[in-house]
């Protein structure tokens, strides 16, 4: 598999342009190749969420970043330019928060769906959720292990959580105004766990 089949199929025209031709065609290869190698090397789990989050989600940003690296670029500026690419797709989550935020009854609309929707897509093979609240007035859950985090201290990258971490507030602000997210904390940026609280507005 390759990069191009992912939802960051734009990275190789956006190294091009922050880069040149050369080195970005140079810098692309090597996170397409490296890519390649974690997604064929990769434990889904047998489980198709699992995939669907490690092969579209958590390793092309991760083989982009390994690639900076590789190039002697400072990690801070290398989660710089994988940040940008990562905002790119969670705006489009975003956008689809936003359409279902306008529906009437979004709060009640989202609260009786989200047990269901992290049952299918955060399955406990990979996530290890705490339901602490779902009424009519807060959606709160605790992950306490995530395998975001999981992969990035595997693969020795643990400061790159924190990119897939921040993609969380861009999405999650499409509910506005009618759904508050707020978050004190992530696995990622050294909380014991990540905290959701969505707040009916």
């Amino acid at each position: 598999m390759r990069i191009n089949e992912t939802p960051f199929a734009f990275l190789l025209d956006d190294c091009i342009k922050e880069f040149g031709e050369e080195k970005g065609r140079k810098i692309y290869q090597k996170a397409d190749d490296i890519f390649s190698k974690l997604e064929a090397a990769a434990d889904y789990k047998d489980n198709d969420a699992i995939r669907e989050h490690i092969q579209m989600k958590l390793l092309p940003p991760m083989a982009y970043y390994k690639a900076l690296l590789a190039e002697d670029y400072d990690k801070d500026v290398a989660l710089d330019f994988v940040s940008k690419e990562t905002r790119k797709t969670a705006e489009k989550k975003k956008a689809a928060m936003a359409k279902m935020a306008r529906l009437p009854f979004a709060y009640s609309i989202y609260r009786m769906g989200v047990k269901k929707f992290m049952m299918k897509n955060f399955p406990s093979v990979g996530w290890k959720t705490e339901w602490v609240r779902c009424d009519g007035k807060e959606i709160h859950f605790n992950l306490h292990s995530c395998i975001y985090w999981d992969m990035c201290r595997k693969y020795d990258c643990p400061e790159l959580c924190t990119v897939y971490c921040e993609n969380d507030n861009i999405s999650f602000s499409g509910l506005l105004p009618k759904i508050q997210f707020e978050r004190s904390g992530t696995l990622g940026s050294g909380a014991g766990y990540c905290d959701f609280h969505f707040r009916k507005a």
